[in-house]
């Protein structure tokens, strides 16, 4: 089985449906399996040219699909439905053939906090032997999408894309991950929950973070059980 990190980003505008929107519907016409698609905020700078929020979106694809179908694939997609005015930048790494993934890694972090360009881009891109193309505008979505990449491999940055729907109530961490389909839960200050744990669920849908390589509920301890982490407290992830 093939394993491919997929990444778009500055495929859209402020009137167009977002870039996980359209890497959402990308995934979809694969005959390959995807899990989830994590959202990475980077730099937010008058320096750095972006849409709306500066964030970059990356799944990570498995199946029978070769390198350079996915390529063909994912370039014909963007070039196809990419808005007016984007500068959409594409990455696939080949994790058979991905080299100095730290580099690729430190990238990822760097772009959270510094303005960085596309000649260095693709110039690490070439070393660490992944794919990093351009596919209208003036391409400086690479930048982004090399570093959806390298903060996917990281395994501690991001939002998952989209909410679970959940029954409100109180349930165990087994139940609320059964229902949800997440990787784990854990309460802040005290690591990751048992499966026997009471969490009480005040709304219908649950959003997560991407944590220790996995899709993770945070929520905090609030007398003898846990509540979920509320809207505002997880923009820092």
């Amino acid at each position: 089985m093939n394993r491919h990190y997929l990444s778009f980003d500055d495929t859209d505008n402020l009137e167009s449906p977002g870039t996980g929107h359209l890497l959402n519907d990308f995934l979809l016409t694969l005959p390959d399996s995807f899990d989830f698609i994590s959202r990475h905020q980077l730099y937010v700078s008058p320096d750095v040219p972006y849409t709306s929020h500066n964030s970059s979106m990356c799944a990570l694809v498995k199946g029978e699909l070769s390198t350079g179908e996915l390529i063909a694939r994912a370039s014909a997609f963007l070039e196809e439905r990419l808005a007016p005015g984007a500068d959409p930048g594409l990455c696939v790494a080949d994790m058979a053939r991905l080299a100095a993934p730290e580099r690729l890694v430190a990238w990822g972090y760097r772009a959270k906090k510094e303005v960085l360009t596309k000649a260095d881009a693709y110039r690490l891109a070439e070393q660490c032997c992944v794919h990093l193309s351009e596919h209208g505008g003036t391409g400086q979505g690479v930048v982004g999408a090399l570093a959806a990449v390298g903060l996917r491999l990281a395994g501690q940055d991001g939002r998952v894309k989209g909410k679970a729907p959940v029954t409100p109530g109180c349930r165990t961490v087994a139940e609320l991950l059964a229902e949800t389909g997440f990787g784990r839960v854990v309460a802040l200050g005290e690591g990751e929950l048992p499966s026997d744990a009471v969490v009480r669920v005040e709304t219908d849908r649950i959003k997560a973070v991407y944590q220790n390589f996995t899709s993770t509920v945070l929520v905090a301890p609030d007398a003898g059980e846990y509540r979920l982490l509320g809207k505002d407290q997880l923009k820092c992830f």
